[in-house]
C-alpha cells in the first residue's frame, strides 16, 4: 500500500514541475520514472489503488479534452475519425501479425500483441499535442475522434479475448461484454438524448456516468463524452478551477502505467524482435491514416504523429491476455515496450512537425 501512494506521489510532484524544465514530454518522464520505480522498490505496488489512481488521472485529463474539443465546437465521436481508427485497425493488425510471425511461431500470444497494439492512447496523444495548440490545422479533433473510436475496439476485442484461450468460450455476462454494451448505450445517450434544461442535462451526465464507472466502461471514453457534456456549463471561474486539477491528476495514469512495465525483460531477444516488429506496422499505419485523412499535409502528418502512441487500453488487453495466459511475461514486456516507444515516437514526430511551420 506505501509503494502504491508512493508512486501517485511522485507522479503529482512531476506534475508540479514547469514543463520547460523538462527536457522530454511530460508523459515521457511519468513512464519512464514509473518503470524505474518498481526497479528502485525491488516489488508490487497494490494494483487496487494504482487502478483507482489510473482511472481518476485518465478521466480528468479526458475530460478537458471534451471541454477544449466543445468550446472548439466539435463532436468527440465522428464518422471521420471512426473511418481512419478501422483503417489504422486493419493495416496495423494485419501487417503486425505477418511481421511478428517471421520472428517467431505463429499463434495465439502473435494474434493477442497485434490485437493490444491497435487502440491510440487518447490521453497520451492530448498531452503531446496540447503544447503546440489544439486550434486549425492540428489535426487534434481528428485524433480525438479516432482514439475514441479505438476505445470502442479495444472493449469489443477484450470481449473476444477468451476466445484466445484454447478451450475458452465466449463470456456474454462477464466485465468485458457489460462495459462494451454500457459504453454503446452512454455513447448514444450522450448524443441523442439532447434536453435542453441545465437540471436535465446534469442528470442525463450524472446517471450516464454512474453507469458507465459502475459497468468498467474506458475512463477515456467517459472522461470525453463527459467534458464534452459539461463544458457549457461551466462558469470561468470553474474552468479556472479545474486547471490546476487538469494539471496534476492526470500524472497518476502516467506514472501507473510506467510501473507496470517490467525493465529486465525488455533485454530479451524475442521482446526486442517483436516489438520492432510490431512498431514497423504501427508506423506503415500511421503512414496509411496520414495518406487517407483530409486537410493539408501538415495537418495529415498531425493526424498520422499524434496516432502513434499507444496506452491505457493497450495495457488493459495485455493484462486481460497474460491473465488468460494467452501471453507469456515476455510478451507483456513486448507490449510495455511498445507502449513506451510508440510515446517517444509520436512526442518526436509530433515536435518535428510543428517545427517545421
Amino acid at each position: 500500500m506505501v509503494q502504491a501512494f508512493t508512486v501517485v506521489a511522485v507522479g503529482l510532484a512531476i506534475g508540479l514541475v514547469p514543463t520547460r524544465w523538462l527536457r522530454i514530454p511530460e508523459p515521457m518522464a511519468l513512464l519512464v520514472a514509473g518503470a524505474l520505480m518498481r526497479v528502485a522498490m525491488g516489488g508490487d505496488a497494490n494494483s487496487d489503488v494504482l487502478n483507482v489512481a489510473a482511472f481518476i488521472g485518465l478521466f480528468t485529463l479526458l475530460f478537458g479534452v471534451g471541454v477544449e474539443l466543445s468550446d472548439l465546437g466539435h463532436r468527440p465521436l465522428t464518422p471521420r475519425g471512426a473511418l481512419l481508427a478501422v483503417i489504422g485497425a486493419v493495416v496495423l493488425c494485419g501487417l503486425g501479425v505477418a511481421l511478428v510471425a517471421l520472428v517467431e511461431p505463429m499463434g495465439l500470444a502473435v494474434l493477442a500483441i497485434a490485437l493490444s497494439s491497435i487502440p491510440t492512447s487518447a490521453g497520451i496523444a492530448a498531452r503531446l499535442i496540447r503544447p503546440h495548440g489544439t486550434g486549425e490545422g492540428s489535426g487534434y479533433p481528428t485524433i480525438i475522434s479516432a482514439a475514441v473510436a479505438d476505445d470502442f475496439f479495444g472493449i469489443a476485442l477484450l470481449v473476444l479475448a477468451p476466445l484466445l484461450a484454447t478451450g475458452a468460450a465466449l463470456d456474454l455476462v462477464g466485465a468485458p461484454t457489460i462495459a462494451l454494451l454500457a459504453s454503446v448505450l452512454i455513447v448514444a445517450g450522450m448524443l441523442l438524448i439532447r434536453p435542453s434544461d441545465i437540471r436535465a442535462k446534469l442528470v442525463k451526465v450524472g446517471i450516464l456516468s454512474a453507469i458507465g464507472i459502475a459497468s468498467g466502461v474506458s475512463a477515456a471514453l467517459l472522461g470525453v463524452f463527459d467534458g464534452h457534456e459539461v463544458a457549457p456549463m461551466m462558469t470561468g471561474t470553474v474552468k479556472r478551477a479545474f486547471i490546476l486539477g487538469e494539471k496534476l491528476l492526470p500524472t497518476m495514469f502516467f506514472m501507473a502505467a510506467g510501473y507496470a512495465i517490467r525493465l529486465p525483460l525488455l533485454d530479451q531477444t524475442r521482446v526486442l524482435t517483436a516489438t520492432a516488429a510490431i512498431l514497423i506496422a504501427l508506423l506503415v499505419s500511421r503512414i496509411v491514416i496520414a495518406t487517407a485523412a483530409p486537410g493539408p499535409l501538415r495537418a495529415r502528418l498531425a493526424v498520422g504523429a499524434g496516432m502513434l502512441a499507444r496506452g491505457e487500453v493497450t495495457i488493459a488487453m495485455a493484462l486481460v491476455f497474460l491473465q488468460s495466459q494467452v501471453i507469456s511475461n515476455a510478451d507483456y514486456a513486448t507490449l510495455m515496450a511498445i507502449v513506451l516507444v510508440s510515446t517517444a515516437l509520436s512526442a518526436i514526430t509530433i515536435r518535428l512537425n510543428q517545427l517545421g511551420r
